[in-house]
């Protein structure tokens, strides 16, 4: 027992002269027992971007939304009867889960290679096989131009800019509004 007690008493002093050594000795355990994330897992899918839409959907999107528009627009104090035409940048696409195999190969000095993807099949029955969608994203738009009765009065020319702005995302720069006839 009087070992016990020779320690217990010095050790408060051993604590203050290697307390930043215990310290350190203390966060490394922490670190060891901190559950590791695979090397796998780290490192990101890959993804393949895959456009299934074919032109008319992307023609039906863009009809559908003019006339949205109009029929909003035309509602705007002093607009009058509204006509509304957009321009697409891209149409829609699907992105689809890929797999991804690297094979490296050693031929004398020289060392190859080579990747393989290959897109994720989900089965939905014995007969039929889909890829494994990621994400879809939207068509975006590029220009707009909007003729409405009111155009030549600058404050609905500026209400009608401001909310096919808000409504598409596009700058001022990128929407006219005119006159019409």
């Amino acid at each position: 027992m009087k070992i016990g007690r020779k320690y217990l008493t010095k050790l408060p002093s051993l604590l203050e002269r290697y307390k930043y050594p215990a310290l350190i000795l203390l966060i490394g355990f922490v670190l060891v027992l901190w559950p590791s994330v695979k090397e796998d897992a780290a490192e990101p899918e890959p993804v393949e971007i895959v456009s299934t839409e074919s032109v008319p959907e992307d023609e039906d999107y863009r009809a559908r939304m003019e006339r949205e528009l109009a029929s909003l627009l035309s509602q705007v104090d002093g607009a009058g009867r509204v006509k509304v035409m957009l321009t697409l940048k891209t149409g829609p696409a699907s992105v689809f889960q890929t797999d991804r195999s690297v094979s490296s190969s050693r031929d004398g000095e020289k060392e190859s290679q080579s990747t393989e993807e290959r897109t994720v099949m989900i089965g939905r029955g014995s007969a039929y096989d889909e890829p494994a969608l990621v994400s879809k994203a939207y068509p975006v738009f590029q220009g707009a131009l909007i003729v409405a009765e009111g155009g030549a009065d600058p404050s609905v020319r500026y209400q009608l800019s401001a909310a096919v702005a808000a409504l598409l995302g596009l700058g001022a720069d990128q929407i006219t509004v005119v006159k019409m006839k």
